[in-house]
């Protein structure tokens, strides 16, 4: 989990549950917790806050993501640089060419 969506959680923790933390145990509930997916923060903290009385502790927060069901979890596509996306347009292009010489194929209405 990044720094940002770690700031959200315990922010939100802090807020429902009225609890602040010293610098030094959020500093360890980050540690901890940088091994959570970003794509599964918001459906843990759902669940930290609909099943949990008090200020949810780490083994709380682990709990709730091995019980979060796979539908609730946002999966974020993977995100292409600049360079990735023009290396497969030209690999798709080159692809392309080698089928129209090979097949004989028309050209498309959409320009290729």
């Amino acid at each position: 989990m990044n720094r940002k969506n770690f700031t959200l959680m315990i922010k939100t923790f802090s807020e429902v549950y009225e609890k602040s933390l010293n610098p030094y145990v959020i500093e360890t509930y980050y540690e901890l917790f940088r091994e959570i997916p970003d794509s599964q923060v918001s459906a843990i903290t759902k669940s930290c806050l609909r099943k949990c009385k008090y200020f949810p502790r780490p083994a709380d927060v682990f709990e709730q993501l091995s019980e979060t069901p796979e539908k609730y979890i946002f999966k974020q596509e993977p995100v292409l640089t600049e360079e990735e996306i023009e290396r497969n347009k030209a690999e798709a292009k080159k692809v392309s060419d080698m089928l129209k010489g090979k097949f004989n194929m028309p050209e498309t209405a959409e320009g290729g």
